[in-house]
């Protein structure tokens, strides 16, 4: 069935596509953003299902109020940083047996956490002195 014509055009409907908000005909799909659309998310697996369960949620809020929502790498670097990330000290994809172990969970900012796996990533001594510095910060904030 074809677009009724008014003065021999054919009319067509437009939209405007929700993402790029470029206009194409109704009832189509954009070219430019069908890719997007087409992608499938994966729903986490393994470790990972971990982080988006609510006894993480209260065990990281337990964590982040012991340290008063602070950075325990860079308050020993001398600096004060509000926390926002939760890092375990020996990962959890090496040992997820400790994954809600408290005396594993140490709170930093994106800069030290960034800082800290570039040191995991380093080498294997790097990653052992690295975790042996931030099992010390533990244990001294915890006496």
């Amino acid at each position: 069935m074809s677009a009724p014509l008014l003065f021999g055009v054919s009319q067509v409907i437009y939209k405007r596509c929700p993402k790029c908000h470029k206009r194409i005909p109704s009832g189509t799909e954009c070219p430019k953003c069908k890719d997007i659309n087409d992608r499938k998310w994966k729903k986490p697996e393994g470790i990972a299902k971990l982080y988006h369960t609510n006894r993480w949620r209260k065990i990281r809020d337990v964590v982040m109020a012991k340290y008063d929502w602070m950075d325990a790498f860079a308050l020993s670097h001398g600096r004060v940083v509000p926390a926002d990330t939760v890092h375990h000290i020996i990962p959890a994809k090496e040992d997820p047996d400790k994954f809600w172990d408290p005396s594993n969970l140490i709170p930093v900012s994106r800069e030290s956490h960034q800082h800290i796996h570039g040191c995991y990533d380093e080498s294997d001594g790097a990653k052992k002195d690295m975790i042996i510095t931030l099992q010390r910060l533990v244990r001294k904030f915890n006496t």
